[in-house]
């Protein structure tokens, strides 16, 4: 867990740099039209980064909690993600991991096996949802974007 939480910040400042290099219309395009932008994506982790750093500390201050599913998709759609403010959402990923990270790093080794209960998916662990937190969820759409990108240069 310890290399995980050592990546938690360093691998969100190198996300937040390859999306700012990007060019505009890359940042807009859909591969397919159910598909998300890299812009939707963005916005997306920031939902997400807000709601595994709430269901991780509910988990490590609260005994079992109810830990509510929500619908992504939904999410992306009515929250209209392609009309929010694309840096604005990189730039408070940036601090919500900043501000998050000294809570990572003094979790106790007891801690990490306190449980939740995903209103879908069962009994979640502690390191389950840090895990999600530090690695996983961001590196899923780091091969998103890229996939997105193909996509882009090969209509050309």
């Amino acid at each position: 867990m310890q290399n995980a939480i050592y990546r938690y910040l360093p691998d969100m400042e190198h996300f937040v740099e390859q999306i700012r290099a990007i060019p505009e219309a890359e940042i807009d395009f859909k591969p397919a039209p159910e598909a998300w932008s890299i812009h939707e994506i963005v916005v997306h982790l920031f939902d997400v980064e807000i709601m595994l750093q709430s269901r991780l500390k509910s988990v490590l201050a609260e005994e079992n909690p109810v830990i509510r599913a929500f619908d992504q998709d939904l999410w992306a759609q009515n929250l209209k993600y392609s009309s929010l403010n694309m840096e604005h959402h990189l730039q408070a990923l940036i601090a919500m991991r900043r501000a998050f990270a000294p809570v990572l790093e003094q979790i106790r080794d007891e801690d990490w096996e306190r449980t939740g209960e995903h209103t879908e998916d069962g009994t979640l662990t502690a390191r389950m949802i840090a895990e999600k937190l530090c690695v996983s969820h961001l590196e899923l759409h780091v091969k998103q974007v890229q996939r997105n990108r193909d996509a882009y240069a090969a209509q050309k």
